[in-house]
């Protein structure tokens, strides 16, 4: 039974599920469904606390709640779906002790708190007192939820004292400065959360530096994505600065915030210093080819970095040239994604004279160059020698001939 009931996943949509969760709620959370006119289902209670078995709750279980509205004959299933999916939220913490997976996605607390539901402040409340009883619950998302100030700033002194989180996902809900400045005061307190995510929330250069200040003293954070947070190159500077000092950090991801050649700069110094990051994506940050080139020497010397993207930071062939180069002493870096870079035959030829001796690089993504026919030539013949990479990306690089090769672990995207 503990093994059926553990991960119910995509079972989530079957609405016979959906019954038992609706049957296992208490009287406070029943409650909570009366004012919208939603029975609970007239059967016998389950036998059994299945809930206490549940150790992950996926996005599907919207899903099934929306089915067993629709069979019930309720026609506002789009409201009424948050508030049944909020009960049962309630009700799983309250019941299992072993939910270590929670994701409330696409505007939840946002539609808690309009139109008939009024749940907002009060619902993010009371659902953090459940949170407090829990032990186990490792990953908490509230993706793309637009939550309002007050709700993060519970949520940041609730990271002050828990101490089992290990991933917060808060993408997409346009959090601002203020707010990134309470997350990062509860980085200073917080000893358990290893990965935070906080793309796209207008954290702005405030918001922003309040954060690489927070990693100078956090010792347990090892992954963190700031893309689309318009930090800009001042940005970049603040977070290089924290990445000369900060000792645990192992992946970061800065895409599309526009750090230009000056952040890329301030990035390849700390490159030059940092001994612990190993994957740093760039993405879309207009480095131009001079960000290449710095970003090329720090390659040089950096002997951690595993991974690097600079998809779509307009690198052209003097910045392409220069990485193809880095590559020939490089023997870290096992990933390097180029793709979308205005890169021509030179770039493919340089590239190809690395690859015969680089012994580290095992996927390599052109997509979308202008890579042409001799340079697709080159990189052919350079694949008769290398045996090292499993995958290469050239789609979209008017090679108009089939490359091959003997490496039966190379998978090759054209």
């Amino acid at each position: 039974m503990p093994l059926l009931w553990r991960d119910p996943n995509c079972y989530f949509e079957d609405i016979r599920l959906i019954r038992i969760f609706l049957l296992t709620l208490n009287a406070e959370e029943q409650a909570l469904l009366i004012p919208f006119n939603i029975s609970i289902p007239s059967h016998p209670k389950p036998l059994f606390e299945y809930t206490s078995y549940i150790t992950s709750v996926s996005s599907y279980l919207p899903e099934g709640i929306i089915k067993w509205l629709w069979n019930e004959g309720h026609n506002s299933t789009y409201d009424f779906k948050y508030v049944i999916e909020y009960s049962l939220i309630i009700m799983f913490l309250r019941t299992s002790m072993n939910l270590k997976h929670l994701s409330l996605n696409y505007e939840f607390f946002n539609r808690l708190d309009i139109g008939l539901i009024k749940l907002g402040t009060e619902g993010m409340k009371t659902l953090l007192e459940a949170l407090y009883k829990n032990t186990v619950l490792n990953f908490l998302g509230f993706y793309d939820n637009r939550i309002s100030a007050k709700e993060v700033n519970i949520l940041a002194k609730f990271l002050c004292n828990n101490t089992t989180l290990t991933t917060l996902d808060l993408c997409d809900n346009n959090l601002g400065s203020e707010i990134g400045k309470a997350l990062a005061d509860a980085l200073y307190k917080n000893t358990t959360l290893t990965s935070l995510y906080l793309t796209c929330n207008n954290l702005g250069l405030e918001g922003e530096k309040a954060l690489a200040d927070a990693l100078y003293e956090n010792t347990t954070l090892t992954s963190l994505d700031l893309s689309g947070n318009k930090l800009g190159a001042e940005g970049g500077k603040a977070l290089a600065d924290a990445l000369c000092k900060n000792t645990t950090l192992k992946g970061l991801t800065l895409g599309e915030n526009n750090i230009g050649l000056e952040g890329g700069k301030a990035l390849a110094d700390a490159l030059c210093k940092n001994t612990t990051l190993t994957s740093l994506n760039l993405y879309w940050n207009n480095l131009g080819p001079e960000g290449g080139k710095v970003l090329a020497d720090a390659l040089c010397k950096n002997i951690t970095l595993t991974s690097l993207n600079l998809h779509w930071n307009d690198i052209g062939n003097e910045g392409g040239k220069a990485l193809a180069d880095a590559l020939c002493k490089n023997t870290a870096l096992t990933s390097l994604v180029l793709s979308e870079n205005d890169l021509e035959s030179e770039v493919g030829k340089a590239l190809s004279y690395a690859l015969c001796k680089n012994v580290s690089l095992k996927d390599l993504n052109l997509r979308n160059n202008k890579i042409g026919l001799e340079g697709g030539r080159a990189l052919a013949d350079a694949l008769c020698k290398n045996n090292t990479l499993t995958s290469l990306d050239i789609w979209r690089n008017d090679i108009n001939f089939r490359i091959k090769s003997n490496n039966l672990n190379l998978e090759i995207l054209q």
